[in-house]
């Protein structure tokens, strides 16, 4: 059963399940999720926001795909950023916080990667945030997959690791 109108074409059925199904249960939890995305570009938001009746647990998005971005929107020192790139461990983890401090949300999912360039294509770091508890850290090597299927696959990992912090 496909329900967003958006990306549907391109997101398995799992995955879109998935995603409603972990905002069914931020819904009954009364928590609220935000997301800071690199290499997705914002497709976390748009898949979060797009399936009717359980979006309302969706607090913002950051896109923050330069250097600058993660600096000024999520508050990440350049000292971070700047000596190994912005595909780290570090980031991702710096990126979920900031998103959890500069939100109302109580879950934050942070991706930052190599869709299909860089120094491997397809490594991709995760982290997810929540209030009280230890950021999650994740990496994943999808290889070269290609830009679009590196950032559908990316939305399987995101969802999984959200629905795991709730």
């Amino acid at each position: 059963m496909n329900d967003t109108e958006t990306l549907s074409p391109v997101l398995p059925n799992e995955t879109e399940e998935a995603a409603r199904r972990l905002l069914s249960k931020a819904s009954e939890r009364g928590l609220m999720l935000a997301t800071a995305e690199s290499c997705t570009g914002g497709m976390l938001a748009s898949l979060l926001t797009d399936l009717q009746g359980v979006a309302h647990s969706f607090d913002r998005g950051f896109v923050t795909y330069s250097y600058e971005a993660k600096n000024e929107m999520l508050g990440i020192p350049m000292e971070v950023i700047e000596p190994n790139s912005a595909v780290t461990r570090e980031v991702a983890v710096a990126m979920a916080e900031g998103a959890l401090e500069r939100s109302r949300a109580n879950v934050a999912l942070a991706i930052t990667g190599f869709a299909d360039a860089g120094v491997e294509p397809g490594l991709v770091h995760f982290a997810c945030a929540r209030a009280g508890r230890k950021t999650a850290h994740r990496e994943e090597h999808f290889g070269a997959i290609g830009r679009g299927r590196t950032r559908v696959e990316c939305m399987r990992v995101a969802v999984e690791m959200m629905t795991e912090m709730l």
